[in-house]
């Protein structure tokens, strides 16, 4: 299924011209550098924590939940970052935006992990907050977090976290943004001339630009 780009008579992307979040093309060219440069380094530290959680475990040793809680808010970070690095290479060619080869279904993926990512990294930060909290404040050694919070917990994270990526793959809303796909509607003029939404959804863009 190919995205409706409605070109100008240019042939120009109309809603999507090059450098249209910078003001020229080194700008874009040193955001997305530096984007690929911290993405990188996110994603070795987490594969770090995450195969030091894995090697405990394979060596029969017990792990407690701030180790679990680790391993899966690492595990939601390498997912965010590796998307944060491959950037522009799975934003739609049509955009014309630095280093773009991908299409629509390389731009909903995108879009569909940045929110996963974010969202499980978001809720595992709270987690682990949690963690802390119930065992300095109301004494709660890792057995008894473990035994009445921790099931639980990982639940409510991994469903709250799948649900909020799912709504805008389900309107088709995640598009290009600023050189990445995000939770976003394309618009343009219909025949009368009045602005129409040809693809995803302005509630779910309005909703989601609180997340972001």
């Amino acid at each position: 299924k190919s995205m409706c780009w409605h070109s100008q008579p240019d042939s120009k992307p109309s809603a999507f011209a090059p450098y249209s979040c910078f003001a020229n093309a080194r700008q874009e060219i040193v955001a997305e550098v530096f984007r690929k440069t911290f993405s990188l380094l996110s994603i070795i530290g987490s594969s770090y924590i995450v195969a030091d959680v894995i090697r405990t475990r394979r060596n029969d040793k017990a792990t407690d939940p701030y180790q679990r809680i680790m391993l899966c808010l690492g595990t939601f970070d390498i997912l965010f970052s590796s998307v944060c690095f491959l950037g522009t290479w799975l934003t739609p060619k049509e955009t014309g935006w630095l280093w773009s080869v991908g299409n629509t279904s390389s731009c909903s993926t995108q879009g569909f992990f940045t929110v996963l990512g974010l969202m499980g990294e978001f809720l595992y930060q709270m987690a682990l907050s949690l963690n802390v909290l119930i065992l300095i404040v109301f004494g709660w050694n890792q057995d008894k977090f473990a035994a009445k919070v921790e099931k639980p917990m990982h639940i409510a994270i991994i469903a709250v976290a799948l649900s909020t990526a799912l709504v805008p793959l389900a309107y088709q809303s995640y598009n290009p943004s600023c050189g990445t796909c995000w939770s976003m509607f394309i618009a343009d003029k219909c025949s009368d001339g009045e602005e129409c939404i040809v693809r995803g959804s302005r509630t779910v863009f309005v909703a989601y630009s609180y997340i972001q």
